[in-house]
Protein backbone atom coordinates (compact mmCIF):
# COMPACT_ATOMS: atom_id res chain seq x y z
CA UNK A 1 0.00 0.00 0.00
CA UNK A 2 1.45 3.27 -1.04
CA UNK A 3 1.67 6.29 1.24
CA UNK A 4 -1.39 8.12 -0.13
CA UNK A 5 -3.62 5.11 0.28
CA UNK A 6 -2.47 4.60 3.87
CA UNK A 7 -3.43 8.14 4.80
CA UNK A 8 -6.86 7.71 3.21
CA UNK A 9 -7.57 4.52 5.18
CA UNK A 10 -6.67 6.21 8.48
CA UNK A 11 -8.97 9.15 7.77
CA UNK A 12 -11.87 6.85 6.97
CA UNK A 13 -11.32 4.82 10.16
CA UNK A 14 -11.32 7.95 12.31
CA UNK A 15 -14.48 9.23 10.70
CA UNK A 16 -16.18 5.91 11.41
CA UNK A 17 -15.30 6.02 15.07
CA UNK A 18 -16.50 9.61 15.34
CA UNK A 19 -19.81 8.77 13.79
CA UNK A 20 -20.49 5.90 16.23
CA UNK A 21 -19.64 7.81 19.62
CA UNK A 22 -22.71 9.31 21.44
CA UNK A 23 -22.05 11.79 24.39
CA UNK A 24 -24.99 12.39 26.74
CA UNK A 25 -25.53 16.12 27.57
CA UNK A 26 -26.43 15.60 31.33
CA UNK A 27 -24.88 18.06 33.94
CA UNK A 28 -23.27 16.61 37.11
CA UNK A 29 -25.06 17.61 40.39
CA UNK A 30 -23.35 19.44 43.25
CA UNK A 31 -21.37 17.13 45.49
CA UNK A 32 -21.80 17.81 49.21
CA UNK A 33 -18.69 18.48 51.33
CA UNK A 34 -17.33 16.35 54.14
CA UNK A 35 -16.21 17.53 57.59
CA UNK A 36 -13.65 16.41 60.13
CA UNK A 37 -12.82 17.55 63.64
CA UNK A 38 -9.24 17.92 64.79
CA UNK A 39 -9.67 14.93 67.11
CA UNK A 40 -11.45 12.06 65.43
CA UNK A 41 -14.29 10.89 67.69
CA UNK A 42 -13.71 7.62 69.47
CA UNK A 43 -14.39 6.01 72.81
CA UNK A 44 -10.87 6.59 74.15
CA UNK A 45 -11.17 10.36 74.48
CA UNK A 46 -10.07 11.19 78.02
CA UNK A 47 -12.09 13.16 80.52
CA UNK A 48 -11.06 16.80 80.24
CA UNK A 49 -11.77 20.22 81.63
CA UNK A 50 -14.66 22.31 80.36
CA UNK A 51 -12.47 24.71 78.38
CA UNK A 52 -11.36 23.08 75.12
CA UNK A 53 -9.73 24.33 71.94
CA UNK A 54 -11.48 22.75 68.92
CA UNK A 55 -10.37 22.69 65.28
CA UNK A 56 -12.19 21.40 62.21
CA UNK A 57 -11.97 21.48 58.44
CA UNK A 58 -14.09 20.62 55.43
CA UNK A 59 -13.37 19.20 51.97
CA UNK A 60 -15.55 19.72 48.89
CA UNK A 61 -14.81 17.60 45.75
CA UNK A 62 -16.32 20.11 43.32
CA UNK A 63 -16.05 23.48 45.02
CA UNK A 64 -14.85 25.25 48.12
CA UNK A 65 -16.03 25.22 51.72
CA UNK A 66 -17.24 28.69 52.74
CA UNK A 67 -18.61 28.11 56.20
CA UNK A 68 -19.60 25.73 58.98
CA UNK A 69 -22.57 24.90 61.15
CA UNK A 70 -21.45 24.36 64.74
CA UNK A 71 -23.76 22.60 67.23
CA UNK A 72 -23.56 21.36 70.82
CA UNK A 73 -25.75 19.09 72.92
CA UNK A 74 -25.69 17.27 76.26
CA UNK A 75 -25.59 13.45 75.90
CA UNK A 76 -25.51 10.50 78.26
CA UNK A 77 -23.35 8.15 76.11
CA UNK A 78 -20.63 8.50 73.50
CA UNK A 79 -22.28 9.34 70.18
CA UNK A 80 -20.81 9.19 66.68
CA UNK A 81 -23.56 10.78 64.60
CA UNK A 82 -25.82 13.79 64.66
CA UNK A 83 -29.24 13.26 66.24
CA UNK A 84 -32.12 12.09 64.06
CA UNK A 85 -34.25 14.09 63.73
CA UNK A 86 -31.68 16.88 64.03
CA UNK A 87 -33.15 19.33 66.53
CA UNK A 88 -29.87 21.10 67.31
CA UNK A 89 -29.46 24.81 67.08
CA UNK A 90 -26.39 25.52 64.93
CA UNK A 91 -24.16 28.57 64.87
CA UNK A 92 -22.94 29.74 61.45
CA UNK A 93 -19.18 30.29 61.46
CA UNK A 94 -16.59 31.00 58.78
CA UNK A 95 -13.60 30.24 60.98
CA UNK A 96 -12.45 26.69 61.62
CA UNK A 97 -11.50 26.83 65.31
CA UNK A 98 -12.87 28.05 68.62
CA UNK A 99 -12.27 27.94 72.35
CA UNK A 100 -15.34 26.30 73.82
CA UNK A 101 -16.38 26.46 77.47
CA UNK A 102 -18.86 23.69 78.15
CA UNK A 103 -21.65 24.92 80.47
CA UNK A 104 -21.18 22.66 83.49
CA UNK A 105 -23.65 22.71 86.35
CA UNK A 106 -22.67 19.33 87.76
CA UNK A 107 -19.41 17.59 88.56
CA UNK A 108 -19.44 15.40 85.41
CA UNK A 109 -21.19 15.60 82.06
CA UNK A 110 -20.81 14.52 78.41
CA UNK A 111 -21.22 16.87 75.47
CA UNK A 112 -21.50 16.08 71.77
CA UNK A 113 -20.09 18.57 69.27
CA UNK A 114 -21.44 18.43 65.72
CA UNK A 115 -19.82 20.36 62.86
CA UNK A 116 -21.20 20.45 59.29
CA UNK A 117 -19.21 22.12 56.50
CA UNK A 118 -21.09 24.13 53.85
CA UNK A 119 -19.87 24.73 50.30
CA UNK A 120 -20.08 27.74 48.04
CA UNK A 121 -23.43 26.78 46.53
CA UNK A 122 -24.94 28.40 49.66
CA UNK A 123 -24.73 32.15 49.86
CA UNK A 124 -23.74 32.42 53.54
CA UNK A 125 -25.04 34.27 56.61
CA UNK A 126 -23.82 36.90 59.07
CA UNK A 127 -21.27 35.45 61.46
CA UNK A 128 -22.75 33.58 64.46
CA UNK A 129 -26.27 33.47 63.03
CA UNK A 130 -28.51 30.81 64.56
CA UNK A 131 -29.60 28.09 62.11
CA UNK A 132 -32.10 25.27 62.60
CA UNK A 133 -32.74 22.32 60.27
CA UNK A 134 -36.31 21.39 61.27
CA UNK A 135 -38.95 21.50 59.89
CA UNK A 136 -36.64 22.77 57.12
CA UNK A 137 -33.38 24.75 57.18
CA UNK A 138 -34.03 28.32 58.27
CA UNK A 139 -32.28 31.30 59.85
CA UNK A 140 -33.74 31.64 63.36
CA UNK A 141 -33.18 35.39 63.61
CA UNK A 142 -35.42 35.70 66.67
CA UNK A 143 -33.66 32.86 68.51
CA UNK A 144 -36.93 31.39 69.80
CA UNK A 145 -36.58 27.98 68.11
CA UNK A 146 -39.76 28.44 66.05
CA UNK A 147 -40.04 29.46 62.40
CA UNK A 148 -42.09 32.65 62.41
CA UNK A 149 -42.22 36.14 60.95
CA UNK A 150 -38.75 37.63 60.61
CA UNK A 151 -37.05 34.25 60.06
CA UNK A 152 -35.74 33.25 56.62
CA UNK A 153 -35.97 29.85 54.94
CA UNK A 154 -32.62 28.65 53.56
CA UNK A 155 -33.64 26.70 50.50
CA UNK A 156 -30.13 25.84 49.25
CA UNK A 157 -28.58 24.90 52.57
CA UNK A 158 -29.64 21.21 52.60
CA UNK A 159 -27.80 20.44 49.37
CA UNK A 160 -24.78 22.59 50.28
CA UNK A 161 -24.00 21.12 53.72
CA UNK A 162 -22.38 17.94 54.84
CA UNK A 163 -25.34 15.59 55.47
CA UNK A 164 -23.47 13.55 58.06
CA UNK A 165 -21.12 16.03 59.73
CA UNK A 166 -18.28 15.35 62.12
CA UNK A 167 -19.28 14.39 65.65
CA UNK A 168 -17.14 14.25 68.79
CA UNK A 169 -18.20 13.35 72.35
CA UNK A 170 -16.40 15.14 75.16
CA UNK A 171 -16.55 13.67 78.68
CA UNK A 172 -15.96 16.72 80.90
CA UNK A 173 -15.34 16.98 84.62
CA UNK A 174 -15.83 20.25 86.45
CA UNK A 175 -12.60 22.03 87.38
CA UNK A 176 -12.57 23.40 90.94
CA UNK A 177 -12.38 27.20 91.17
CA UNK A 178 -9.58 29.10 92.89
CA UNK A 179 -9.41 32.30 94.89
CA UNK A 180 -6.80 34.87 95.82
CA UNK A 181 -6.79 38.04 97.84
CA UNK A 182 -7.12 41.12 95.70
CA UNK A 183 -4.33 43.54 94.83
CA UNK A 184 -3.35 46.26 97.25
CA UNK A 185 -5.39 49.33 96.18
CA UNK A 186 -2.56 51.66 97.19
CA UNK A 187 0.17 49.79 95.31
CA UNK A 188 -0.93 46.80 93.16
CA UNK A 189 2.68 45.53 93.14
CA UNK A 190 2.48 44.97 96.92
CA UNK A 191 0.53 41.89 98.11
CA UNK A 192 -2.66 42.51 100.05
CA UNK A 193 -1.93 42.31 103.78
CA UNK A 194 -3.96 43.10 106.85
CA UNK A 195 -2.46 45.37 109.51
CA UNK A 196 -1.13 43.16 112.29
CA UNK A 197 -3.48 44.89 114.76
CA UNK A 198 -6.97 46.29 114.21
CA UNK A 199 -9.95 47.21 116.28
CA UNK A 200 -13.28 45.51 115.60
CA UNK A 201 -13.50 46.69 111.99
CA UNK A 202 -11.54 45.15 109.12
CA UNK A 203 -11.88 45.01 105.34
CA UNK A 204 -10.91 42.17 103.01
CA UNK A 205 -10.80 42.01 99.21
CA UNK A 206 -10.49 38.96 96.97
CA UNK A 207 -10.99 37.64 93.47
CA UNK A 208 -12.32 34.24 92.44
CA UNK A 209 -11.61 32.56 89.13
CA UNK A 210 -12.51 29.30 87.39
CA UNK A 211 -10.90 27.53 84.40
CA UNK A 212 -14.44 26.64 83.34
CA UNK A 213 -15.23 30.35 83.07
CA UNK A 214 -15.65 32.97 85.78
CA UNK A 215 -19.37 33.07 84.95
CA UNK A 216 -19.63 29.64 86.64
CA UNK A 217 -18.84 31.15 90.06
CA UNK A 218 -21.90 31.44 92.28
CA UNK A 219 -20.83 32.58 95.77
CA UNK A 220 -18.08 33.04 98.34
CA UNK A 221 -17.99 31.92 101.93
CA UNK A 222 -15.90 32.97 104.93
CA UNK A 223 -15.31 31.63 108.42
CA UNK A 224 -13.49 33.02 111.44
CA UNK A 225 -10.96 30.91 113.34
CA UNK A 226 -12.77 27.56 113.06
CA UNK A 227 -13.86 25.61 109.98
CA UNK A 228 -14.71 22.35 111.72
CA UNK A 229 -18.17 23.67 112.59
CA UNK A 230 -20.08 24.00 109.30
CA UNK A 231 -22.50 26.49 110.87
CA UNK A 232 -19.66 29.01 111.18
CA UNK A 233 -19.34 29.39 107.42
CA UNK A 234 -21.02 32.56 106.14
CA UNK A 235 -22.09 32.82 102.48
CA UNK A 236 -21.43 36.03 100.54
CA UNK A 237 -22.98 36.92 97.15
CA UNK A 238 -20.67 36.63 94.15
CA UNK A 239 -20.86 40.37 93.44
CA UNK A 240 -19.22 41.28 96.76
CA UNK A 241 -15.44 41.16 96.50
CA UNK A 242 -14.75 43.93 99.04
CA UNK A 243 -16.20 42.97 102.42
CA UNK A 244 -15.99 44.66 105.83
CA UNK A 245 -16.49 43.03 109.22
CA UNK A 246 -17.56 45.48 111.93
CA UNK A 247 -18.79 44.97 115.50
CA UNK A 248 -21.02 47.75 116.87
CA UNK A 249 -20.04 49.12 120.26
CA UNK A 250 -23.47 48.15 121.59
CA UNK A 251 -22.37 44.55 121.03
CA UNK A 252 -18.70 44.67 122.00
CA UNK A 253 -18.71 46.98 125.05
CA UNK A 254 -19.90 44.34 127.48
CA UNK A 255 -18.50 41.33 125.66
CA UNK A 256 -15.54 39.08 126.29
CA UNK A 257 -14.19 36.20 124.23
CA UNK A 258 -16.05 35.89 120.91
CA UNK A 259 -18.61 38.21 119.33
CA UNK A 260 -20.56 38.24 116.09
CA UNK A 261 -19.53 40.78 113.43
CA UNK A 262 -21.78 42.51 110.94
CA UNK A 263 -20.79 41.81 107.34
CA UNK A 264 -20.99 44.65 104.82
CA UNK A 265 -20.37 44.54 101.10
CA UNK A 266 -18.81 47.36 99.08
CA UNK A 267 -17.17 50.66 99.95
CA UNK A 268 -18.53 52.78 102.79
CA UNK A 269 -20.85 54.91 100.70
CA UNK A 270 -23.38 52.51 99.22
CA UNK A 271 -22.40 49.67 101.55
CA UNK A 272 -24.87 46.81 102.01
CA UNK A 273 -25.49 44.83 105.19
CA UNK A 274 -25.26 41.15 104.22
CA UNK A 275 -25.66 39.57 107.65
CA UNK A 276 -23.63 38.49 110.69
CA UNK A 277 -20.74 36.08 111.09
CA UNK A 278 -19.86 34.30 114.32
CA UNK A 279 -16.52 33.83 115.97
CA UNK A 280 -14.54 37.09 116.04
CA UNK A 281 -12.20 36.90 119.03
CA UNK A 282 -11.65 40.05 121.12
CA UNK A 283 -8.15 40.90 122.35
CA UNK A 284 -6.82 37.83 120.56
CA UNK A 285 -5.34 36.58 117.31
CA UNK A 286 -7.81 35.83 114.52
CA UNK A 287 -7.75 34.01 111.17
CA UNK A 288 -10.11 34.50 108.23
CA UNK A 289 -10.84 31.50 105.98
CA UNK A 290 -12.12 32.11 102.47
CA UNK A 291 -13.50 29.90 99.67
CA UNK A 292 -15.33 30.37 96.37
CA UNK A 293 -18.03 28.01 95.04
CA UNK A 294 -18.88 27.27 91.41
CA UNK A 295 -22.15 26.29 89.75
CA UNK A 296 -21.29 22.59 90.05
CA UNK A 297 -21.18 22.95 93.84
CA UNK A 298 -17.42 22.56 94.14
CA UNK A 299 -15.36 24.80 96.46
CA UNK A 300 -11.86 26.11 96.05
CA UNK A 301 -9.15 25.20 98.49
CA UNK A 302 -9.46 27.38 101.63
CA UNK A 303 -7.40 30.56 101.62
CA UNK A 304 -6.33 32.03 104.95
CA UNK A 305 -5.46 35.53 106.10
CA UNK A 306 -3.07 36.11 107.66
CA UNK A 307 -0.68 33.48 106.36
CA UNK A 308 2.89 32.48 107.13
CA UNK A 309 4.42 34.51 109.94
CA UNK A 310 1.86 37.33 109.66
CA UNK A 311 -0.75 37.83 112.36
CA UNK A 312 -4.05 39.61 112.87
CA UNK A 313 -4.77 40.75 116.42
CA UNK A 314 -8.19 42.28 117.14
CA UNK A 315 -8.36 44.80 120.00
CA UNK A 316 -11.58 45.52 121.79
CA UNK A 317 -12.46 49.25 121.77
CA UNK A 318 -12.79 50.65 125.27
CA UNK A 319 -12.72 54.46 125.22
CA UNK A 320 -14.96 57.03 123.56
CA UNK A 321 -11.99 58.75 121.93
CA UNK A 322 -9.45 57.35 119.45
CA UNK A 323 -6.00 58.95 119.55
CA UNK A 324 -4.40 58.82 116.08
CA UNK A 325 -0.62 59.26 116.06
CA UNK A 326 0.79 60.43 112.71
CA UNK A 327 4.50 60.61 113.57
CA UNK A 328 7.65 59.04 112.17
CA UNK A 329 10.04 59.48 115.11
CA UNK A 330 10.39 59.45 118.88
CA UNK A 331 8.69 62.83 119.23
CA UNK A 332 5.46 60.87 119.22
CA UNK A 333 6.20 59.40 122.66
CA UNK A 334 6.51 62.81 124.31
CA UNK A 335 3.45 64.05 122.46
CA UNK A 336 1.24 61.10 123.40
CA UNK A 337 2.35 61.30 127.03
CA UNK A 338 1.29 64.94 127.18
CA UNK A 339 -2.05 64.21 125.54
CA UNK A 340 -2.85 61.23 127.75
CA UNK A 341 -2.20 63.25 130.93
CA UNK A 342 -4.24 66.19 129.65
CA UNK A 343 -7.18 64.02 128.58
CA UNK A 344 -7.18 62.24 131.91
CA UNK A 345 -7.49 65.67 133.53
CA UNK A 346 -10.74 66.55 131.74
CA UNK A 347 -13.47 66.92 134.40
CA UNK A 348 -15.74 63.90 134.65
CA UNK A 349 -12.99 61.34 134.03
CA UNK A 350 -14.46 60.14 130.72
CA UNK A 351 -11.08 60.23 128.99
CA UNK A 352 -8.84 58.52 131.50
CA UNK A 353 -9.08 55.62 129.06
CA UNK A 354 -8.53 56.29 125.37
CA UNK A 355 -7.66 53.96 122.50
CA UNK A 356 -4.74 54.58 120.17
CA UNK A 357 -3.53 53.81 116.65
CA UNK A 358 -0.17 54.85 115.17
CA UNK A 359 -0.72 55.35 111.46
CA UNK A 360 2.86 56.60 110.98
CA UNK A 361 4.41 53.39 112.26
CA UNK A 362 7.09 51.97 109.98
CA UNK A 363 7.50 55.15 107.91
CA UNK A 364 10.44 57.44 107.25
CA UNK A 365 10.16 61.12 106.42
CA UNK A 366 10.76 60.30 102.76
CA UNK A 367 7.99 57.69 102.88
CA UNK A 368 5.55 60.28 104.17
CA UNK A 369 6.61 62.80 101.53
CA UNK A 370 5.96 60.10 98.91
CA UNK A 371 2.49 59.52 100.39
CA UNK A 372 3.11 55.95 101.62
CA UNK A 373 0.80 54.68 104.39
CA UNK A 374 2.07 53.22 107.65
CA UNK A 375 1.90 49.50 108.40
CA UNK A 376 -1.14 49.92 110.64
CA UNK A 377 -3.11 51.74 107.95
CA UNK A 378 -5.49 49.23 106.32
CA UNK A 379 -5.07 48.83 102.55
CA UNK A 380 -8.68 49.92 102.12
CA UNK A 381 -8.86 53.17 104.07
CA UNK A 382 -12.38 53.31 102.72
CA UNK A 383 -14.14 51.49 104.30
CA UNK A 384 -11.81 49.94 106.92
CA UNK A 385 -10.43 53.09 108.59
CA UNK A 386 -13.75 54.93 108.32
CA UNK A 387 -15.46 51.97 109.98
CA UNK A 388 -12.81 51.98 112.72
CA UNK A 389 -13.31 55.69 113.40
CA UNK A 390 -17.06 55.17 113.66
CA UNK A 391 -16.49 52.96 116.69
CA UNK A 392 -15.70 56.22 118.55
CA UNK A 393 -17.46 59.47 119.36
CA UNK A 394 -14.25 61.46 118.84
CA UNK A 395 -11.03 61.18 116.86
CA UNK A 396 -8.02 63.20 117.98
CA UNK A 397 -5.45 63.19 115.15
CA UNK A 398 -2.02 64.63 115.92
CA UNK A 399 0.77 64.80 113.40
CA UNK A 400 4.30 65.97 112.76
CA UNK A 401 5.33 68.38 110.00
CA UNK A 402 4.63 65.71 107.37
CA UNK A 403 0.98 64.78 107.89
CA UNK A 404 -0.46 61.74 106.10
CA UNK A 405 -2.87 63.89 104.15
CA UNK A 406 -3.94 61.17 101.73
CA UNK A 407 -5.12 58.93 104.58
CA UNK A 408 -6.88 61.83 106.31
CA UNK A 409 -8.45 62.95 103.06
CA UNK A 410 -9.92 59.48 102.43
CA UNK A 411 -11.35 58.96 105.90
CA UNK A 412 -12.08 62.06 107.97
CA UNK A 413 -14.64 63.73 105.71
CA UNK A 414 -16.84 60.62 105.60
CA UNK A 415 -16.41 60.08 109.34
CA UNK A 416 -17.50 63.67 110.03
CA UNK A 417 -20.44 63.38 107.63
CA UNK A 418 -21.64 60.37 109.62
CA UNK A 419 -21.63 62.15 112.97
CA UNK A 420 -17.98 61.96 113.99
CA UNK A 421 -16.15 64.74 115.82
CA UNK A 422 -12.50 65.49 115.00
CA UNK A 423 -9.70 67.43 116.67
CA UNK A 424 -6.78 67.74 114.24
CA UNK A 425 -3.45 69.32 115.19
CA UNK A 426 -0.43 69.75 112.93
CA UNK A 427 2.33 72.08 111.84
CA UNK A 428 3.24 72.65 108.23
CA UNK A 429 6.25 71.64 106.25
CA UNK A 430 7.93 74.13 103.96
CA UNK A 431 5.77 73.14 100.96
CA UNK A 432 2.18 73.48 102.12
CA UNK A 433 -0.51 71.00 101.10
CA UNK A 434 0.32 70.91 97.37
CA UNK A 435 -2.86 68.94 96.50
CA UNK A 436 -5.25 70.98 98.62
CA UNK A 437 -6.11 67.85 100.61
CA UNK A 438 -6.66 69.78 103.85
CA UNK A 439 -9.67 71.53 102.44
CA UNK A 440 -11.43 68.17 101.98
CA UNK A 441 -11.87 67.80 105.72
CA UNK A 442 -10.55 70.92 107.54
CA UNK A 443 -12.71 74.07 107.77
CA UNK A 444 -10.10 76.25 106.05
CA UNK A 445 -9.99 78.05 102.75
CA UNK A 446 -6.18 78.00 102.52
CA UNK A 447 -2.89 78.15 104.38
CA UNK A 448 -0.26 80.81 103.83
CA UNK A 449 2.30 79.56 101.30
CA UNK A 450 5.06 81.96 102.36
CA UNK A 451 8.58 80.56 102.08
CA UNK A 452 10.01 79.69 105.50
CA UNK A 453 12.33 80.91 106.82
CA UNK A 454 11.61 84.19 105.10
CA UNK A 455 14.45 86.17 103.50
CA UNK A 456 12.72 89.47 104.35
CA UNK A 457 11.04 90.06 107.70
CA UNK A 458 8.42 90.39 109.00
CA UNK A 459 6.75 87.58 107.01
CA UNK A 460 3.41 85.74 107.12
CA UNK A 461 4.97 82.90 109.04
CA UNK A 462 8.08 81.74 110.84
CA UNK A 463 10.15 78.69 111.80
CA UNK A 464 11.02 79.86 115.34
CA UNK A 465 8.45 80.37 118.10
CA UNK A 466 9.91 81.46 121.46
CA UNK A 467 9.13 79.72 124.72
CA UNK A 468 6.18 81.11 126.71
CA UNK A 469 4.59 82.72 123.64
CA UNK A 470 0.84 82.75 124.08
CA UNK A 471 -2.17 81.72 122.03
CA UNK A 472 -5.07 84.08 122.71
CA UNK A 473 -8.62 82.75 122.33
CA UNK A 474 -10.90 84.82 120.11
CA UNK A 475 -14.03 83.84 122.12
CA UNK A 476 -16.23 84.47 119.10
CA UNK A 477 -18.84 82.11 120.58
CA UNK A 478 -19.81 83.15 124.11
CA UNK A 479 -21.11 79.63 124.81
CA UNK A 480 -17.59 78.21 124.55
CA UNK A 481 -14.80 79.70 126.66
CA UNK A 482 -11.40 78.64 125.41
CA UNK A 483 -8.45 78.91 127.80
CA UNK A 484 -5.31 80.88 127.03
CA UNK A 485 -2.48 78.57 125.94
CA UNK A 486 1.26 79.08 125.92
CA UNK A 487 4.31 77.31 124.48
CA UNK A 488 6.37 75.21 126.85
CA UNK A 489 10.03 75.87 127.43
CA UNK A 490 12.08 73.78 124.95
CA UNK A 491 14.90 71.56 126.11
CA UNK A 492 17.97 73.66 127.09
CA UNK A 493 19.91 75.41 125.67
CA UNK A 494 17.19 76.14 123.07
CA UNK A 495 14.93 79.13 123.77
CA UNK A 496 12.51 78.64 120.88
CA UNK A 497 10.67 75.85 119.08
CA UNK A 498 11.63 74.83 115.54
CA UNK A 499 8.24 74.49 113.90
CA UNK A 500 6.60 75.78 110.75
CA UNK A 501 4.00 78.32 111.85
CA UNK A 502 1.72 79.68 109.11
CA UNK A 503 -1.46 81.72 109.27
CA UNK A 504 -4.59 79.79 108.26
CA UNK A 505 -7.59 81.32 106.53
CA UNK A 506 -11.01 80.10 107.55
CA UNK A 507 -13.77 78.72 105.38
CA UNK A 508 -16.79 81.02 105.10
CA UNK A 509 -18.88 78.99 107.56
CA UNK A 510 -16.08 78.62 110.15
CA UNK A 511 -14.78 80.84 112.92
CA UNK A 512 -11.30 81.45 114.34
CA UNK A 513 -10.71 80.25 117.89
CA UNK A 514 -7.00 81.08 118.49
CA UNK A 515 -4.42 83.59 117.33
CA UNK A 516 -0.70 83.72 118.17
CA UNK A 517 0.61 86.73 120.08
CA UNK A 518 2.63 89.28 118.05
CA UNK A 519 6.41 88.91 117.98
CA UNK A 520 7.70 91.33 120.61
CA UNK A 521 11.20 89.90 121.07
CA UNK A 522 12.72 90.62 117.68
CA UNK A 523 13.36 93.82 115.74
CA UNK A 524 12.08 93.73 113.12
CA UNK A 525 9.45 91.13 114.11
CA UNK A 526 9.85 87.69 112.59
CA UNK A 527 6.21 87.47 111.54
CA UNK A 528 3.38 89.89 110.83
CA UNK A 529 0.83 90.78 113.47
CA UNK A 530 -1.15 88.15 115.36
CA UNK A 531 -1.78 85.29 112.92
CA UNK A 532 -4.83 83.05 113.24
CA UNK A 533 -3.76 79.47 113.97
CA UNK A 534 -6.94 77.55 114.91
CA UNK A 535 -10.48 77.31 113.56
CA UNK A 536 -13.73 75.39 114.09
CA UNK A 537 -16.34 74.66 111.42
CA UNK A 538 -19.85 76.08 111.56
CA UNK A 539 -21.43 72.74 112.47
CA UNK A 540 -18.95 72.19 115.33
CA UNK A 541 -17.73 68.88 113.89
CA UNK A 542 -14.01 69.60 113.56
CA UNK A 543 -11.48 71.79 115.32
CA UNK A 544 -8.31 72.38 113.31
CA UNK A 545 -5.15 73.69 115.02
CA UNK A 546 -2.19 74.67 112.85
CA UNK A 547 0.34 74.14 115.65
CA UNK A 548 1.41 71.03 117.61
CA UNK A 549 -0.80 71.08 120.70
CA UNK A 550 1.59 69.05 122.87
CA UNK A 551 3.96 72.06 122.91
CA UNK A 552 1.19 74.25 124.41
CA UNK A 553 0.86 72.73 127.90
CA UNK A 554 2.47 75.66 129.74
CA UNK A 555 0.53 76.06 133.00
CA UNK A 556 2.35 79.25 134.07
CA UNK A 557 1.97 81.50 131.06
CA UNK A 558 -1.08 79.69 129.75
CA UNK A 559 -4.01 78.30 131.69
CA UNK A 560 -3.32 76.65 135.07
CA UNK A 561 -5.21 73.63 133.82
CA UNK A 562 -3.01 73.42 130.74
CA UNK A 563 -4.28 71.36 127.83
CA UNK A 564 -6.89 69.67 130.02
CA UNK A 565 -8.83 72.96 130.02
CA UNK A 566 -8.53 73.12 126.25
CA UNK A 567 -9.84 69.55 125.81
CA UNK A 568 -12.71 70.30 128.17
CA UNK A 569 -13.68 73.31 126.04
CA UNK A 570 -13.47 71.40 122.75
CA UNK A 571 -15.05 68.09 123.78
CA UNK A 572 -17.30 69.23 126.60
CA UNK A 573 -18.67 72.38 124.97
CA UNK A 574 -17.74 72.72 121.29
CA UNK A 575 -18.54 69.10 120.49
CA UNK A 576 -22.03 68.61 121.90
CA UNK A 577 -21.59 65.82 124.47
CA UNK A 578 -25.22 64.78 124.05
CA UNK A 579 -24.62 63.74 120.44
CA UNK A 580 -23.30 60.23 120.99
CA UNK A 581 -24.91 58.67 117.94
CA UNK A 582 -22.10 58.18 115.46
CA UNK A 583 -20.69 55.04 117.00
CA UNK A 584 -24.12 53.40 116.61
CA UNK A 585 -23.84 53.64 112.81
CA UNK A 586 -22.75 50.02 112.48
Amino acid sequence: MNRALSILVIILLLQGVSCREQIADIPVGNKQPRTQLWLYPDSTLRTGISRQRLHWWGEDPDGVVTGYLFGLSVVTTNVTSAPIPDTLGYTWMTRNDTTLVFPLDTLFRKFAVVVRSVDNSFGGLPERSLVRLLPFPYWDSTGNGVYDAGDRQLTTLASAMDPKGAVLTFPVRNTPPSISFGPNPVDPAVPFRMPETTYTAATFAWKGTDPDGDNTLVSYRIALNDTTDSSRWFTIPIRDTVVTLAVPRTRSDGATGEVSADVYGGRFLGRRLIGQIRGLKLDALNVLYLQVKDVAGEYSRPLTLPSGSDRWFVKKPRGRLLLVADYVNSDSSSAVGTYMRALAGVPGGEFTLVDQINIGRGLTANDKIAGKPGVLVPPFVDPALISTFLLYDYVFWYTDQLPSLGVAQSSLFTYIQNGGKVLYTTSFQNSVDPRGALRDFAPIDSVSSVQLPASVRPALGDTRIPANYRLFPTNADPAVVYPQLAFNAPAPPATFHLIFMRPIYRRSDARYIYRLQPDTLNTPPRYIGSPNVAVVDGEKHIVFVGLPLHLLDNTVYGNPGGLAAFFAAVIGHEFNPLQKVNRRKF
